[in-house]
């Protein structure tokens, strides 16, 4: 009786070590990059169509964000009311943020689609193929023919 007790125990242990160990290993951290190195890498390596730098102020109207609130915005906007592509970096404060984000960029996303069923089926299919990453402290948005491209060059820049 006491073997199977010292067996159950000791596999309890093990499991419980492991489940641990997952969660350590699948925590992204924070990085030290700067937005601006991101934004440079994502310009001169990537493809960004018609999409041109907007202000801080494009991303309290666009999405209800204060840029204000985090510790670096970037948002680049394609030129046109029929043009949907848009990328969006946040590097936020802290983790918490990101949900908060999140919810907005969807609500735009969601808008957005909503806009364009019926009538504007190249832009449909760019918002249903967006791309929505949070790594660490960053916040990735993309709606782009280059949202994958763009992505990848995000991740390995941070």
């Amino acid at each position: 009786m006491k073997n199977k007790m010292f067996l159950i125990k000791t596999v309890l242990t093990c499991c419980i070590a492991l489940f641990i160990a997952y969660m350590l290993i699948n925590v992204e951290p924070f990085s030290n990059v700067d937005i601006k190195e991101v934004e440079n890498q994502i310009v001169t390596t990537g493809d960004l169509g018609t999409m041109k730098k907007s202000n801080n102020m494009m991303i309290k109207k666009v999405f209800g964000l204060n840029d204000a609130e985090y510790d670096g915005t970037i948002y680049y906007k394609g030129e046109g009311a029929m043009d949907v592509t848009e990328l969006l970096i946040i590097k936020l404060k802290s983790k918490d943020q990101a949900s908060s984000v999140e919810s907005a960029v969807r609500k735009r996303l969601d808008s957005q689609i909503q806009n364009f069923t019926n009538y504007g089926t190249n832009q449909l299919q760019l918002l249903e193929s967006s791309v929505i990453k949070v790594s660490g402290n960053y916040f990735f948005y993309v709606v782009s023919e280059n949202a994958v491209q763009l992505k990848d060059i995000f991740s390995d820049s941070i």
